[in-house]
């Protein structure tokens, strides 16, 4: 029960930005949402049945899940993947050179629900990445699918 407390009260926390709920129009600053608008026009996506193809057939991409460690336990698990790596987001700029020591190295990330793996995927394509891609649907969204999870 409180798992379940706790991922619908970061679900509401993590969409509200998204939806207007919590957000205060602030002269001259950027907002998180304009943010992702310009993210998105930048990094590609890619769809649930390329990345299961990807995950399947090519050793080479990795994938990252920029959650943190609690999030990953209140939501059930990660993508079950050997390329899968958690990342948090707040030390993805800090600890990504571990995992993808060349900038074209093929490179996934994801979160929950596309609402912070989008500005990181620019995040990693401003760092010097070429081969960068967004996975929208997220855990929630491999998940409710039915894929391999752990």
């Amino acid at each position: 029960m409180l798992n379940h407390r706790f991922a619908l009260i970061l679900s509401i926390f993590l969409t509200a930005p998204l939806t207007g709920i919590a957000h205060a129009e602030v002269a001259g600053i950027t907002e998180g949402t304009q943010l992702t608008r310009e993210a998105a026009a930048k990094v590609p996506n890619i769809s649930t049945q390329d990345l299961r193809r990807e995950i399947e057939k090519n050793p080479e991409p990795v994938l990252i899940d920029i959650r943190m460690p609690d999030e990953i336990q209140s939501m059930g698990g990660a993508i079950k993947a050997p390329q899968n790596v958690n990342i948090p987001r707040g030390w993805l700029e800090f600890r990504v050179t571990r995992h993808a020591q060349n900038k074209n190295t093929p490179i996934v990330v994801y979160c929950g629900g596309n609402i912070r793996s989008i500005l990181a995927a620019h995040t990693l394509q401003q760092m010097g990445y070429t081969n960068v891609k967004n996975y929208p649907d997220g855990f929630m969204g491999w998940k409710r699918q039915g894929l391999p999870i752990e």
